[in-house]
């Protein structure tokens, strides 16, 4: 793809395969207030709308008050922090085209949902040696997407024009984002994707259903 100064990320469903994890972090949860195991693939299509959906359905908290939701999700983030390195991997493939963004010489970084305390911790754990420009998230932008300010943040902090970059996700939010930011977008047809959902109708430039389509994407 010519003229791309810039390549943004997602970080849970595009990046790492986080879903193992947060399986863990759910069932303990479960487990705690006396329901049963629950399947990864229940987990997995969750993972990319965050903790409060999560949340919400590890403990059936459907039409419950906004304190005791929130006190809840504090519980599975607690229990997430303690497991959230255990069985996360990347996707195959992500370390390859990561090595291939750096020796072309575009810029690359993560725009992602997750708190700063989980994803600075596993960013770091996974991703330091491939040196990221920036890592965006809600705490840096003020907003979670499909607000495009985190993106925008992104582009600035890079020195990138939004219009030669690409934002790379596995959810319909993030595609809204990229295009809010008006920033090429590819959809990760690999990752998390809601029960549902089909990212064809999620209106991307691209679509990839592996990372090694995303390296012949970005690099045809």
């Amino acid at each position: 793809m010519k003229e791309i100064e810039f390549i943004a990320f997602d970080l849970d469903g595009t990046l790492l395969d986080t879903a193992q994890d947060f399986l863990i972090a759910v069932n303990r949860l479960r487990s705690k207030h006396s329901f049963s195991s629950c399947e990864l693939e229940e987990v997995r299509i969750r993972v990319s709308e965050g903790a409060l959906s999560l949340t919400n359905f590890a403990l059936d908290l459907r039409g419950e008050n906004q304190n005791k939701i929130q006190f809840h999700k504090n519980e599975l983030l607690e229990i997430y922090n303690s497991c959230c390195l255990d069985k996360t991997v990347p996707f195959d493939g992500i370390n390859n085209l990561l090595t291939n963004i750096n020796k072309s010489g575009l810029k690359w970084g993560i725009v992602t949902n997750k708190p700063k305390k989980f994803a600075k911790k596993i960013v770091h754990h996974f991703f330091s040696s491939y040196r990221p420009s920036c890592l965006i998230c809600p705490e840096d932008a003020g907003e979670r997407k499909p607000s495009p300010k985190g993106l925008l943040k992104a582009c600035l902090e890079v020195d990138s024009n939004p219009t030669k970059s690409i934002y790379i996700g596995d959810h319909h939010i993030d595609i809204e984002a990229g295009k809010n930011a008006e920033m090429i977008t590819i959809a990760a047809a690999y990752g998390y994707i809601p029960e549902g959902q089909n990212p064809s109708n999620w209106g991307a430039e691209f679509i990839a259903k592996s990372p090694e389509e995303l390296n012949s994407i970005i690099f045809s």
